[in-house]
């Protein structure tokens, strides 16, 4: 083991560990990159020969590894384990962290079956997630004269309570990923199948396109046959797909047939286990069906078929996730069929239903062109209206308060008089016991009263109204609101302009969901925004206080210093300034993400900016033995700009040449007026005879936290984010950036900004 460091240098490399794993913390990386970062920064203060992190399913209660090291090797063992067995699963029951001298000793004085391959000294902490643990990290070793400290197990606590922090951060932003393309994909799939009239097209569309959202090995399509009252096979992919089509299955029986007689969706992850199974279509088709999920199709009211996918290709079966999208797709599904079977009946019936596609179309365009929660309501109301011929109308969605109050929030209005709904715009729920509109929400139904007077439901909030139709937005089964329609002709809400409200609400309902999970988006963003600045906030504060107190013990304010005592302080001073200009280039980042670097314009002369750059990196070449030429030109226009930030884009420009030419390198920067468009820009150039870059490396020059894999560029300390910033303040300057480089030969980059003028 060597000889132990002093408690100093245990704790700066503590220190200097959980730095590194914080930022991992807050960066966009690999969840196996970040576990590979933890366990790299644990081994540099506390050896661990062993180490693993597990994480828990608690669906199935277990555990599984989700990063090994065995004897200083990463390992990829396929191991699961109950989530209560061994010490591991005390860990996860009491949220303690467990250190022994001796792992089997441990084991049989807590009365725990020893499990793995038990090592001597043995240490495990909980990796506890907001409310509760989602896995366990552990460490071992062979070695019986090694033993874990007191010391060690705080370190090691504290890891993972950073550890189950960017596990949490990292599955929540993957999730929403998943969930952004997944909706993606479901409007990709509906626009796809509301653009086929053909019936044997979409239904062909729909079985492929539900076996592909869900990862399964197959999938089926059973339409309900009027005349005998049997669902039919219509369609069906997989191994043997076709020899199912066009067989009958009674409705009631089997996992498809329970689905469509109570109308609700069925999972099963083991038919052999489930008497509902209708083992007869496996042994006409010769095929085994090992898991199922079924979700009824309906439309306008009435279940016309099952659409089921088979065999789950994950080791873990079919989830709740897969019913909620078969459920979100077989609502367009089912509309795009009925479509599709209308359009067939008659030449009346077709011409009538593609005009209203049409106009469905274009309110599908209209409404997937933004993801503005309000606007999206709006677009809604005025189709609701135009479809209609309604002279007033409203959209409420339904709303909870924290305190568990349900009720209506109005999101779109038209005629109404402001001063009677305000209240319930944006301050007060509209109760779900009051007017027609609260009827349709409570019942899930469209509501068409023609003679208002007579209902006693209705409430008169506009004179004059004679007929009003209410219409439920609904989605996945859940009433999210509801569309309200009045007219001054009581003959005004046809029975087909009931139905195309109907079917305005049912696409509607995905661009509001798709709208509402954007909003959710954006302010998850702004969470992480303000999060990033309150941290970097706090953050500066101590690193303050850490430099003046260090500057002043350089200087001997508490006394004399030895040569090693001035060497430790100044290690600490650096990474103190290090740690600034991090926290400074996230701040930076973040702002600029969130839209809120702000600019304190003013006439700047750009031959001051060159010679403050040059002054403040002088020392630095200096030191490196570098030549710096400097050249400006003569009469050069003022810049309209921020002095700070352009100084701050210059010299980030002129550290990156100085970091990446080798001693007695060249570098030189320049400033001169150039004519674009003409238009009248100062440019500034930063030349340099350094390591250069490929063309793959200039691709990626400006993403954030990018690096080249060069060995010249990573001895180099840096984050990957001091040109991503550049880039934003320049184009915030409505200028441009631009680099010109080869491998080995040097790069250059310039920046211009258009002049100030008059």
């Amino acid at each position: 083991m060597g000889n132990r460091p002093t408690p100093t240098q245990r704790r700066e490399a503590e220190l200097q560990a959980l730095h590194w794993i914080a930022q991992a913390v807050n960066f966009t990386m690999p969840l196996d990159d970040i576990m590979e970062l933890i366990y790299t920064q644990i081994h540099r203060v506390t050896p661990v020969p062993n180490f693993y992190i597990a994480l828990a399913d608690p669906e199935s209660r277990t555990l599984a590894y989700a990063f090994y090291i065995e004897d200083d090797e990463r390992r990829f063992p396929d191991l699961v384990w109950p989530l209560d067995f061994g010490l591991t699963g005390l860990i996860i029951k009491t949220g303690a962290t467990i250190r022994t001298r001796d792992y089997l000793k441990e084991c049989r004085a807590q009365g725990i079956q020893p499990g793995g391959k038990p090592g001597r000294a043995w240490m495990g902490a909980s990796l506890t997630g907001r409310d509760k643990s989602i896995g366990v990290m552990v460490a071992s070793t062979y070695d019986e004269n090694q033993e874990f400290t007191a010391e060690d197990e705080s370190f090691f606590t504290t890891v993972a309570a950073y550890t189950a922090s960017a596990i949490e951060r990292r599955q929540l932003h993957t999730g929403l990923e998943t969930r952004a393309q997944q909706m993606k994909t479901l409007i990709e799939i509906g626009n796809l199948l509301a653009s086929s009239l053909d019936i044997d097209t979409v239904l062909d569309l729909v079985v492929l396109n539900a076996a592909k959202l869900v990862h399964a090995e197959g999938g089926s399509l059973l339409l309900l046959d009027h005349a005998s009252g049997d669902l039919i096979f219509r369609i069906s992919t997989g191994p043997v797909g076709v020899n199912l089509i066009g067989r009958k299955m009674p409705a009631g029986k089997g996992i498809a047939g329970v689905c469509f007689a109570e109308n609700r969706p069925v999972i099963v992850n083991d038919t052999h286990d489930d008497r509902r199974w209708y083992s007869g279509i496996d042994q006409q088709a010769q095929f085994s069906t090992e898991s199922i999920v079924a979700v009824p199709l309906n439309a306008r009211g009435n279940t016309i078929g099952v659409l089921e996918v088979i065999n789950a290709r994950d080791k873990h079966g079919f989830t709740q996730e897969d019913i909620d999208l078969l459920l979100s797709f077989g609502a367009q599904a089912a509309i795009a069929i009925e479509n599709a079977r209308l359009f067939t009946t008659t030449d009346k019936a077709l011409q009538e239903r593609v005009e209203e596609l049409t106009t469905l179309q274009h309110i599908d365009r209209q409404l997937n062109a933004t993801l503005d929660y309000r606007e999206v309501m709006s677009i809604t109301l005025d189709w609701a209206r135009r479809i209609t011929g309604a002279t007033i109308g409203l959209i409420a969605a339904l709303h909870e308060t924290e305190d568990g109050k349900r009720g209506l929030q109005i999101l779109a209005h038209h005629g109404y008089d402001l001063a009677e709904i305000e209240p319930y715009i944006e301050d007060e729920l509209w109760p779900l016991e009051k007017g027609l509109i609260g009827l349709t929400m409570r019942q899930g139904k469209t509501t068409i009263v023609r003679s208002v007077e007579s209902n006693p439901h209705y409430l008169a909030v506009v004179p004059g109204m004679k007929a009003q139709l209410t219409a439920p937005i609904q989605r996945e089964s859940r009433v999210i609101g509801v569309i309200a329609l009045e007219s001054e002709n009581a003959e005004t809400f046809s029975e087909n302009a009931v139905e195309s409200v109907t079917r305005l609400a049912d696409h509607a309902a995905i661009a509001i969901d798709n709208a509402r999970l954007f909003q959710q988006i954006q302010r998850a963003n702004q969470a992480k925004t303000e999060f990033v600045s309150f941290v970097s906030h706090e953050l500066k504060q101590p690193m303050t206080s850490m430099k003046g107190y260090t500057d002043l013990l350089i200087k001997g304010i508490g006394g004399p210093l030895n040569d090693q005592q001035k060497q430790f302080l100044e290690v600490i001073r650096s990474n103190v300034q290090r740690m600034d200009r991090l926290v400074q280039d996230v701040l930076d980042v973040s702002r600029i993400e969130a839209g809120r670097l702000r600019l304190e314009k003013s006439s700047v002369r750009p031959a001051d900016i060159v010679a403050e750059a040059v002054q403040t990196m002088a020392q630095a070449i200096r030191e490196k033995q570098q030549v710096l030429d400097v050249e400006i030109a003569a009469d050069l226009p003022t810049v309209y700009g921020d002095r700070g930030r352009l100084l701050q884009v210059l010299i980030n420009l002129l550290s990156n040449a100085h970091k990446y030419t080798p001693e007695k390198g060249s570098i030189s920067t320049s400033v001169d007026q150039v004519e674009v468009n003409n238009r009248t820009y100062v440019r500034w150039q930063v030349q340099d005879t350094g390591i250069g870059m490929t063309v793959e490396e200039m691709e990626k020059l400006f993403t954030k936290y990018f690096r080249s894999d060069n060995p010249m560029v990573r001895n180099v300390k840096g984050t990957g984010l001091g040109l991503v910033i550049t880039r934003s303040i320049v184009e915030l300057h409505e200028g441009q950036v631009s680099v010109q480089s080869n491998a080995g030969e040097g790069s250059t980059f310039s920046f211009v900004i258009p002049a100030e003028t008059p």
